[in-house]
């Protein structure tokens, strides 16, 4: 009799053994390759210079678009700088050419002034048609101010494109009125590709919170191992199906 039963009990061992199912999952090991890595360093690196989070952080792909685009914007940003300065370097060497000032003062507001004025105290010779607004001075006292209210009566306050009777001299004006069109325009980019430049870092700071999040598990909270035994009953003979997750 315990013959009889230890063959029974080797017979069910092997049949077991031999209808066994092992499934093993792979371990994904990118999910915990930043593990050891600082979050807070990935984000002052990112603010520094978008991309260096990630290239801190193994991604080197992402890392040169963010790069390539802040240099990009730099350069826009001190191309629109400088030309908006020589813009109003040439209206203020313009205007000392033909409006008759020697040295006009580099306020932004001034020089837009003589763009609106013909004159502060009359053009040369008289016009056949005036403008109203043509004289600064006429101007100001029309509207219950002193002429040197703003600014001083004097030599380096003081400009004259001439009569308006005159092409040439409105040709002067239009084309000065031009140069300070210029440099508004060159302003607008410049606060623009400031605001690029916040705005690029601000989403490579996103995007290094997002790489990290999904590449500093550990592979003990990423991959918790569980194993399962489920007995089978079949009919060439029993069995079981051995799972091991991790």
């Amino acid at each position: 009799m315990k013959k009889l039963l230890a063959v029974f009990l080797v017979v069910l061992l092997c049949s077991a053994e031999s209808f066994a199912q092992t499934t093993v999952i792979a371990v994904d090991e990118s999910i915990s390759r930043n593990s050891s890595k600082s979050l807070p360093l990935a984000i002052g690196a990112s603010t520094l210079l978008p991309g260096l989070g990630q290239l801190y952080l193994g991604e080197g792909s992402y890392s040169k678009v963010y790069i390539w685009t802040d240099v990009a914007l730099w350069v826009a940003t001190f191309g629109s700088y400088f030309f908006g300065e020589r813009q109003i370097a040439s209206a203020r060497s313009y205007a000392s050419r033909y409006a008759g000032i020697s040295n006009p003062p580099s306020s932004e507001s001034f020089l837009n002034l003589m763009a609106d004025y013909r004159s502060r105290g009359g053009v040369d010779g008289e016009n056949s048609n005036p403008d109203s607004d043509e004289d600064y001075n006429q101007a100001m006292l029309r509207s219950g101010k002193a002429i040197d209210e703003d600014y001083p009566y004097d030599e380096e306050h003081t400009w004259n494109w001439g009569s308006s009777d005159n092409p040439e001299t409105t040709k002067h004006m239009s084309h000065y009125q031009d140069i300070l069109r210029n440099y508004r325009i060159s302003r607008i980019a410049f606060q623009i590709s400031i605001g690029a430049l916040i705005l690029n870092r601000v989403i490579s700071v996103l995007d290094v919170m997002r790489i990290y999040r999904s590449t500093s598990s550990s592979l003990a909270e990423a991959n918790p191992r569980h194993w399962n035994v489920f007995p089978e009953f079949r009919p060439e003979g029993p069995g079981a199906t051995f799972l091991l997750t991790f």
